[in-house]
């Protein structure tokens, strides 16, 4: 079970408990990693498991050091799915470390997506250009 995975649609009051138990555990994870690092990144994605179906994950990320980003940068020319895996993992708030190992083993594509985000706020940029003067 993944205890921050959040059903778009939860039943009755038992789902809204869920609900407001993840929301004060997110509040508590923001506001001790900002008061850390002054700059955290709250990453929320959504999975369409099938047609009817859709999951919502919110994870608290540091933000990547350059230690972290050249491991990543080290292993990708030899599995670029592992290293942004690796590099995800590297930059999590602690206390989600093994819910996003969890979540990465049943969506292994989910470190993609995750990765891409955190390399974008490391500069990262989808659009660059470059005029020939």
């Amino acid at each position: 079970m993944i205890p921050e995975k959040q059903d778009s649609v939860l039943p009755g009051k038992e789902g809204l408990e869920k609900q407001e138990e993840s929301t004060g555990k997110m509040e508590r994870l923001r506001k001790k990693y900002k008061n850390i690092d002054g700059k955290i990144y709250e990453v929320i994605t959504s999975i369409q498991e099938d047609d009817e179906n859709e999951t919502e994950y919110d994870f608290i990320f540091r933000k990547p050091a350059t230690p972290s980003y050249d491991r990543y940068v080290k292993t990708s020319g030899t599995s670029n799915t592992r290293a942004l895996k690796t590099f995800v993992i590297d930059n999590i708030c602690e206390e989600q470390t093994e819910e996003l190992r969890n979540t990465l083993e049943e969506y292994p594509a989910m470190a993609i997506s995750l990765g891409e985000k955190l390399l974008n706020m490391l500069g990262l940029s989808k659009e660059t250009q470059v005029k020939k003067l």
